[in-house]
């Protein structure tokens, strides 16, 4: 599971709570959908159900991460603390895409 700075706050900061996670699977070396509108400091888990690894990650200025090598039937989950619109992508898929859009709203 990826830990971010906010993650590590929640889990070391007694009521501090995040907002809703999003479920976001991998099928057939697609995303579940392409596009995805989420609030600043919720978590998007993403399920790998594909019978092959993974590789997700974004660069983008609202989610810099890579969750690395994911396994089949393994998850990791992304918390997005900043908002705007970002790209995320699959390393070994590049067909692979979803947008997040993170807003304050």
């Amino acid at each position: 599971m990826l830990r971010t700075p906010l993650a590590l706050a929640v889990l070391l900061l007694p009521g501090l709570a995040l907002g809703e996670e999003h479920v976001v699977v991998q099928k057939d070396k697609q995303f579940s959908q392409d596009r995805i509108r989420i609030r600043r400091n919720e978590t998007i888990r993403f399920v790998n159900e594909d019978p092959f690894a993974h590789n997700v990650f974004s660069r983008s200025d609202v989610a810099d991460f890579n969750v690395k090598l994911q396994e089949p039937g393994s998850s990791d989950s992304v918390v997005f603390d900043k908002t705007g619109t970002g790209l995320v992508r699959c390393a070994i898929h590049p067909g692979m895409k979803l947008t997040v859009e993170v807003t304050d709203e």
